[in-house]
């Protein structure tokens, strides 16, 4: 396996882990106004997070047997993903009837942010340090 990817799934298993400590935080701070904002923050961030995780999983660790391209893998794993993340969102609105909608948006939206940016900034960071 080459060092490229071998340095990329290190970063994006960091990069996971900072994000769940993120998530987390989030939905402590939620907790100072009131469970249910905790609960539909952390809930949002979830219906993020876990196909993201997927994603990542799908792409850099999963060991097919069969011999298809990267290409059919990505749109295979992202496909995967919104089809997740849709089942998430259904089961989550269907499943809890006293959901805050607004602080669900902005957990799903402040993890969609972190599942952009972390990679980008952990790989400027080792950059610098590399230099």
């Amino acid at each position: 396996m080459s060092a490229v990817i071998n340095k990329a799934k290190q970063q994006y298993r960091y990069a996971l882990r900072l994000e769940m400590i993120f998530l987390v935080l989030l939905a402590c701070v939620g907790f100072v106004w009131q469970w249910q904002i905790a609960l539909s923050l952390w809930l949002g961030s979830l219906a993020s997070f876990l196909p993201h995780c997927l994603f990542t999983y799908w792409i850099f660790f999963r060991q097919s047997a069969k011999n298809q391209s990267k290409m059919t893998a990505f749109y295979r794993a992202e496909g995967l993903k919104w089809l997740l993340t849709i089942g998430l969102i259904v089961a989550i609105f269907k499943g809890v009837p006293q959901l805050h909608f607004i602080a669900f948006f902005v957990g799903y939206f402040f993890a969609l942010l972190l599942n952009i940016t972390l990679p980008i900034f952990l790989q400027a960071k080792n950059r610098a340090r590399d230099n």
